[in-house]
């Protein structure tokens, strides 16, 4: 037979890698293990953790924020902003809302290839608040007093001491000091001060400094156990309310959650703009206490470690982190976690290693997303941002996520909704096959939310159509929600674009890789309500070709 030489134009053949798995990537040997030592004992020091942050950064921001921090924090992969619109004016609040708005625009359009980055955006509401009244300046510079260690002082809402607060008497605005006993604590200044109730009188209570430390004016007072008003907002938070919904925010916090009447009578004033999610802060023990009542009507919660651990203790605030982390988990609602992250960075460029620690073991719990408010009062803002990112991963890295998803898929017994069932089926490929990412076309974004609750090892790129359901999503971990916005040609040309889309955006990122594995969820008609077909393919060195 004559042998032919047939030349090949054809693009060469690319060898994919069956075993891309090393144990020295992300903790991969101890991550399947059967069991919690040999998970633990498995974990290496040297092991590198991904390059992608999965949890979610929330930055605080203050009144004064400009486009330019906004875009520097886009920059550094921060994907939230938390704000309040205490002491503003309806246009201070627009213009605020407005340089926001306008840093990411400039983002997206200047250094994000033109695609929109999702930004989500968060009002803080403050609820019913007692505070001191204003220290009696005895020079002109006086700004403090100090209240020292075993002294003793008068706590006492007699209006006449309102602007004559000294070490020796303490004004509070509510007479439910008068309600304390013998040995009841109360708090000022978020913690800092700690004072012992030694006897009740008509209008006052006699105490001992426990902890000492300066007070300047109207700050904050907490007296565990005892809640405050009765109702979940005060008038001005509704009127907060009425701007965030003008303004059109993403998501609104509500405070003082004690159970899902409150909750409701929120959701019910806050109809008007039922497209913001709305989450509960759990800052007291009874809100703390009722989890499992006001778990399932939230869009998410916000654990709010400074107050909660004024009322739970010092010494238990991490048994109520995990008790509410995993009841989220579990019942999977998204969550912000809130702990005063990395506040040693405020003036130093390296944390302590307690909050190193700290971080690190808030993400290990489960959380979604780490709010630093140390963002409000850094010079250098951006370093802690990625400071913070590199703790995450480390964390991220560290955990037992096989048998986590494990627990969170026994916990779904039949008959559970298609669209989730689909989900489980598409993290248990993920982690058989080590994917590098998982592509979902959705449009509510309800897909990718189901997909990030059984938490996968890799990045869900969630392409929306409209900008609402991305910014919503950006909380979750593991979720990067991106926006498309080229027009419709038909439903299969869409998702045809829509993927080619993703995967451009994961190759200019580093998120994907030629060879690397990628998962595919997709509808299999328009309108199918959620993705319900799933493919895989690998990454070429062009575009894309079927496994």
């Amino acid at each position: 037979m004559d042998s032919t030489i047939v030349s090949n134009t054809e693009e060469p053949c690319v060898v994919y890698p069956w075993e891309p798995c090393h144990d020295n990537e992300m903790q991969m040997k101890a991550s399947f293990e059967d069991n919690y030592l040999d998970h633990m004992s498995n974990l290496k020091i040297e092991s590198n953790p991904s390059p992608n942050t999965l949890t979610t950064i929330a930055c605080g921001v203050l009144h004064n924020v400009t486009r330019s921090l906004i875009e520097e924090f886009c920059e550094s992969g921060a994907s939230m902003v938390i704000f309040d619109f205490n002491g503003l004016s309806f246009e201070q609040s627009r213009k605020m809302v407005y340089e926001i708005r306008q840093g990411v625009f400039n983002y997206s359009l200047k250094k994000n290839n033109r695609v929109p980055y999702s930004m989500t955006l968060v009002l803080d509401l403050e609820g019913s608040c007692i505070t001191t009244g204003s220290i009696f300046h005895t020079t002109t510079t006086q700004r403090l007093i100090e209240l020292s260690t075993n002294a003793h002082v008068y706590v006492t809402n007699d209006v006449e001491y309102k602007f004559k607060c000294t070490e020796d008497r303490i004004y509070v605005n509510s007479d439910i000091i008068l309600k304390l006993k013998i040995n009841d604590r109360i708090y000022l200044d978020y913690g800092k001060i700690e004072l012992a109730v030694l006897r009740v009188d008509e209008d006052e209570v006699y105490c001992v400094i426990k902890r000492g430390e300066f007070l300047g004016s109207e700050k904050v007072v907490h007296v565990p156990g005892i809640p405050v008003g009765s109702t979940a907002l005060t008038k001005l938070d509704e009127e907060k309310i009425r701007t965030g919904i003008q303004l059109k925010v993403d998501v609104i916090l509500v405070p003082g959650v004690r159970n899902s009447v409150f909750f409701d009578s929120v959701r019910k004033f806050v109809e008007r703009g039922r497209d913001i999610s709305l989450y509960a802060k759990i800052d007291n023990t009874v809100g703390l206490e009722n989890m499992d009542d006001i778990i399932p009507g939230v869009d998410g919660v916000f654990l709010n470690r400074p107050n909660l651990s004024m009322e739970v203790g010092h010494d238990k605030i991490f048994l109520a982190q995990k008790i509410v982390l995993s009841k989220c988990n579990l019942a999977g609602k998204p969550t912000i976690t809130y702990g005063e992250y990395l506040n040693s960075m405020e003036v130093s460029t390296v944390p302590t290693s307690a909050e190193v620690n700290d971080l690190i073991n808030t993400v290990m719990d489960g959380t979604d997303c780490i709010y630093l408010d140390v963002t409000m009062r850094s010079a250098n803002k951006l370093h802690c941002i990625q400071y913070a990112a590199s703790l995450c991963r480390q964390g991220e890295a560290a955990i037992w996520e096989q048998q986590l998803f494990t627990e969170l898929n026994k916990k779904s017994k039949p008959k559970i909704d298609p669209a989730q069932a689909i989900s489980i089926g598409c993290v248990e490929v993920s982690f058989k096959c080590h994917a590098a990412a998982i592509i979902v076309i959705t449009t509510s974004g309800l897909s990718a939310k189901f997909i990030a609750r059984y938490r996968p090892r890799c990045p869900v790129l969630a392409i929306v159509r409209h900008g609402k359901a991305a910014r919503k999503l950006s909380v979750w971990r593991n979720v990067i929600a991106l926006q498309y916005i080229d027009p419709i040609e038909n439903v299969w040309k869409d998702i045809e674009n829509r993927t080619r889309f993703a995967m451009d955006f994961g190759k200019r990122k580093g998120i994907l890789h030629q060879g690397d594995l990628v998962l595919h969820m997709s509808c299999s008609k328009q309108n199918a309500g959620f993705a319900n077909t799933m493919s895989v393919f690998y990454v070429s060195a062009g575009d894309f070709v079927n496994a």
